[in-house]
C-alpha cells in the first residue's frame, strides 16, 4: 500500500512527484506527497496529519509543533517509572511524530532503519500506556484506517465538518470509556481492552485478528484464553510498560510468541525491564499457567503464582510495578 490508495480512497488527484526534492532523506516520501495532496482535516474520523511547510527540510522543522507534547509523554513516563519503546528524535533511531489522532493519541515513526521507506508506525494512545508497534508506512497506516472505518464515518473531514459530526460520536465514546475504567468491579480482560480500544484507530482490530489467526493455525493450538481475547484486538507493543510481542510475524525483524526451552516448559509472551517475561507451562491446562520472569543473565526465575496475563498487565496500569 502506498500513497496513491490514499488519494483513491479519498477521491483525490495524485500528487506530482518533485525530481530532486529530496524527498527520501528527511522524511517518508509517501507522507510528504501526502501532505502535498490532503487537506487539513480528518482522516476516517479519527487520524490527523502533522503539518509542515514543503518540501521538509530537517527533521527538527518538522518535529517542532510537536515538542511539547512529546515532552509530556516522556513526563508521564517518568512519573509511572516507565521507560520509553525507543528514545525519541534528536537521538538515534529516535521516534519522529508525524501525527496524532483524534482522540488525542501520537503517531510517531520507528526511525531504526536510516532508508525512511523503511520507517514503521508507532501508536500511543492519550494516556501513553499503549503503545502499538505496526509494521506499517503512514500510507499503509492511512488506507488500513480507511478500509477499516465504521459505516456512515466519512472518508475526509475538514477541521469545521468533524467538529459538527463525527466529534460528537468520538466525544460520546470517550466518556463510555471513562464510565467503564471507573467501574471498581471492572475484570482485568475488560479493562485492558477498553484501554485498547481507547487507541479509536479503524483497522487496527482487524490486523490483530490477521496475526492471531496465523499463529493459531501454524504454531499454537492452546494458549490461554485471557491472553487470546486481548490479542485478538492487541497487535503488539507496550502495555503499563510490558512489552507484549506480536503473536505471530517475522521473527528475524522482531520476537514474537515463542518457546524458550526445547521441553516447552517456558512460553515467552513479552520482556520487562530487560526480562523474559511468559508463562510457566508445567501445569498442563493454559488456564492454569501463571506469570514468569528470567532475569537477563538467565541466574533466576520469578514465578507469580498468582498472576494471569490479564491480571499482570491490569496490575502494571494501576500503577503496581512490582515483579514480585
Amino acid at each position: 500500500m502506498n500513497h496513491l490508495d490514499v488519494v483513491r480512497l479519498l477521491g483525490l488527484d495524485a500528487p506530482v512527484r518533485t525530481e530532486g526534492g529530496g524527498h527520501e532523506h528527511v522524511i517518508p516520501e509517501d507522507c510528504e506527497l501526502l501532505l502535498q495532496a490532503v487537506q487539513k482535516g480528518v482522516i476516517a474520523g479519527s487520524v490527523l496529519l502533522g503539518r509542515a511547510a514543503l518540501p521538509v527540510r530537517s527533521l527538527e522543522h518538522f518535529t517542532e509543533d510537536a515538542a511539547p507534547r512529546i515532552e509530556d509523554m516522556e513526563a508521564s513516563l517518568r512519573t509511572r517509572e516507565q521507560e520509553l519503546p525507543l528514545p525519541f528524535f534528536p537521538n538515534p533511531g529516535g521516534m519522529v511524530p508525524w501525527g496524532r489522532t483524534a482522540r488525542d493519541g501520537v503517531l510517531l515513526w520507528d526511525t531504526t532503519d536510516q532508508n525512511t521507506a523503511n520507517w514503521t508506525t508507532v501508536l500511543a494512545e492519550r494516556d501513553f500506556q499503549v503503545w502499538l508497534d505496526l509494521p506499517f508506512s503512514a500510507s499503509e497506516f492511512i488506507t488500513r484506517a480507511l478500509l477499516g472505518r465504521p459505516e456512515g464515518v466519512p472518508a475526509f473531514e475538514t477541521y469545521e465538518e468533524y467538529e459538527s459530526n463525527t466529534f460528537w460520536n468520538v466525544a460520546d465514546d470517550m466518556r463510555q470509556t471513562a464510565t467503564t475504567l471507573a467501574n471498581p468491579h471492572i475484570g482485568a480482560v475488560e479493562e485492558i481492552l477498553t484501554v485498547v480500544r481507547s487507541v479509536g484507530i479503524p483497522g487496527v482490530r482487524q490486523y490483530a485478528e490477521e496475526l492471531l489467526d496465523r499463529a493459531v493455525n501454524e504454531s499454537f493450538d492452546v494458549l490461554p484464553e485471557d491472553y487470546l481475547t486481548v490479542m485478538r484486538e492487541f497487535p503488539g507493543g507496550v502495555i503499563a510498560g510490558v512489552r507484549v510481542f506480536p503473536v505471530a510475524g517475522d521473527t528475524a525483524a522482531s520476537p514474537v510468541l515463542r518457546w524458550l526451552d526445547e521441553d516447552r516448559l517456558f512460553l515467552q509472551w513479552g520482556e520487562v525491564e530487560g526480562r523474559a517475561t511468559g508463562w510457566l507451562t508445567t501445569k498442563g491446562a493454559p488456564q492454569d499457567w501463571r506469570i514468569a520472569c528470567i532475569e537477563p543473565n538467565g541466574s533466576a526465575l520469578t514465578c507469580l503464582e498468582d498472576q494471569t496475563f490479564a491480571t499482570f498487565l491490569r496490575r502494571r496500569l494501576r500503577g503496581n510495578n512490582s515483579l514480585f
